[in-house]
C-alpha cells in the first residue's frame, strides 16, 4: 500500500532526521556552507557551462560542481530541479568512476531527499535501494559501512511504517539484517561489551517489538497459487522468525544488560533500566510472573542508587503503555481535556491490563475511530505502578487523547 503525498509529509521530518544520519563527505558540508541564494544558483551554472565547453559533458570536475548545484538548489526548496541535477551528477560519477563508486553516494543522498521533500516516496525508496547496493560494493572504511548499514535500517523502518512498496514484513526481516551486520561489524572490531553495540542492539529489539506484534498476512498457507518461489520462501521465514520472537528479543535484552553491566561495577541505573525493559517485554508477552520477578530485580538495583526514590518514581509511579520504547508508539498522544478528540475513563490492574474502560465524553464524532482506538486501548499492556516494592492496580482516572491523525 502507498500512501498518499499529504499524508506522507506527516513523517517527512522523520525520514530526513534518518537521512542524516548516514555518511558525511567533505564536499558535501563545503557545498552546504556555500548555499545562500539565487546568486550562488547562477553561479554554479556558469562553472559548469565553462567546464563543459573546456573538457566536455563527461568531464570527471563536473560531478563535484553538480552537487554543489544541487544542494544550491535544494535549500531554496527547488526539489524537483535538484532531483534532475543529482540524476546527472550521479550518471557521469558512474562513468567517470566505475559503476558502485561511492562519488554517487552523496549525489544519491541529495536525490532521495528532494524526493521526500516532494513527496515521491516510493522514488525515495528505490534510490535508498540502490544507494545501499553502492554502499555494500564502495565502501572500505569499517565505521562508515556501519554506519550505512544502520542508516539503511532506519530507513527500512520508516518505509514500514509508511507502506511504501514491498510486503510490509520484508521490511522488517530487512531491519533484522541490517542492524545483525551492524552488530557483527561492531563485535569484530570492538569486542562483545562496547557501548558501540548498544545502538544496534536497541534497532534489534524494536524490530523484535514489530515481528511479533505484526498483524498482517501470518502464513504462507494463505497466499494465492501464482504467488512466486522467493515470497513464499520469504514468507516462511518471517513466520520462523515470529515463533521466535520472544526468545530473541529476550536475548538481545540481556545482551544489553550485559552490556551495561561490564562498563562498571556500579553501573545501577542503566542495568535496572535494562531489567526494566526485559520485565516489559515479558509482560508485553503475557508472561505475566516472570516480569513481576524482572521488575523486582530491577528494583533491586535501583535501591542502590543515591537518588533511588526518583528514580523509582520515573519509571513506576504510573502505568507505562508499551511498548516503552523510542519509535513505537502504542496508542495516540494524549492531549488537553479542551483540545482531545476522545476523553476516556480506565484503570490498570497489578498485572497491567485495562479495567473498567468506559468512553466519558459527550460528543459522537469519530464515532469509527473512537471505536478502534478503544480497542487499541483495550489491548494495550501497561506497566503497572509500584508501592512499597509490589506492583499495584491503579484506580480508574480521565485520560484525554488526540485520535485525530
Amino acid at each position: 500500500m502507498e500512501m498518499n503525498r499529504t499524508a506522507a509529509k506527516t513523517l517527512i521530518g522523520v525520514l530526513l532526521s534518518s537521512l542524516a544520519a548516514g555518511l558525511v563527505v567533505s564536499a558535501e558540508e563545503t557545498a552546504i556552507s556555500q548555499v545562500s541564494d539565487s546568486q550562488d544558483i547562477s553561479l554554479y551554472r556558469e562553472i559548469i557551462q565553462r567546464v563543459e565547453g573546456g573538457e566536455g559533458a563527461y568531464s570527471s570536475e563536473l560531478p563535484e560542481k553538480l552537487l554543489s548545484l544541487g544542494l544550491a538548489l535544494q535549500q531554496q526548496g527547488r526539489h524537483a530541479e535538484a532531483v534532475t541535477i543529482f540524476k546527472r551528477g550521479t550518471h557521469l560519477a558512474r562513468i567517470n568512476d566505475g559503476l558502485y563508486s561511492a562519488a554517487q553516494i552523496p549525489m544519491i543522498r541529495g536525490e532521495i531527499g528532494s524526493h521526500i521533500a516532494l513527496g515521491e516516496l516510493v522514488e525515495a525508496d528505490e534510490r535508498q535501494q540502490y544507494m545501499h547496493k553502492v554502499q555494500q560494493r564502495s565502501l572500505s572504511n569499517p565505521d562508515t559501512r556501519t554506519q550505512a548499514l544502520m542508516q539503511q535500517a532506519r530507513w527500512q523502518y520508516n518505509a514500514y511504517r509508511l507502506g511504501i512498496g514491498e510486503q510490509p514484513y520484508n521490511r522488517l526481516l530487512n531491519m533484522w539484517d541490517l542492524y545483525r551486520g551492524a552488530l557483527t561489524d561492531i563485535a569484530e572490531r570492538e569486542g562483545d561489551t562496547s557501548v558501540n553495540l548498544l545502538s544496534p542492539l536497541n534497532g534489534l529489539l524494536q524490530t523484535q517489538y514489530l515481528i511479533s506484534g505484526y498483524s498482517g498476512e501470518q502464513s504462507s498457507s494463505s497466499m494465492g497459487a501464482d504467488t512466486n518461489f522467493g515470497a513464499r520462501q520469504q514468507q516462511n521465514r518471517f513466520n520462523a522468525y515470529r515463533s521466535k520472537s520472544f526468545q530473541q528479543g529476550s536475548a538481545v535484552i540481556r545482551a544489553i544488560y550485559d552490556i551495561e553491566k561490564a562498563q562498571t561495577d556500579e553501573q545501577f541505573l542503566a542495568t535496572a533500566e535494562a531489567l526494566v525493559m526485559l520485565g516489559d517485554w515479558m509482560l508485553w508477552h503475557g508472561e505475566y510472573d516472570s516480569a513481576d520477578q524482572t521488575y523486582r530485580q530491577a528494583l533491586g538495583e535501583l535501591a542502590e542508587l543515591n537518588d533511588a526514590e526518583q528514580q523509582v518514581a520515573r519509571l513506576f509511579s504510573k502505568p507505562v503503555p508499551l511498548p516503552a520504547m523510542e519509535g513505537i508508539n502504542p496508542l495516540p498522544p494524549t492531549a488537553a481535556p479542551e483540545e482531545a478528540d476522545i476523553l476516556v475513563e480506565f484503570g490498570v490492574s497489578a498485572r497491567g491490563r485495562v479495567i473498567e474502560l468506559e468512553r466519558v465524553d459527550e460528543t459522537d464524532e469519530n464515532k469509527g475511530s473512537a471505536n478502534r482506538f478503544l480497542r487499541l486501548l483495550r489491548a494495550t499492556p501497561f506497566r503497572p505502578r509500584v508501592e512499597m516494592g509490589e506492583l499495584v492496580s491503579t484506580e480508574k482516572r480521565i485520560h484525554a487523547y488526540k485520535i485525530s491523525n
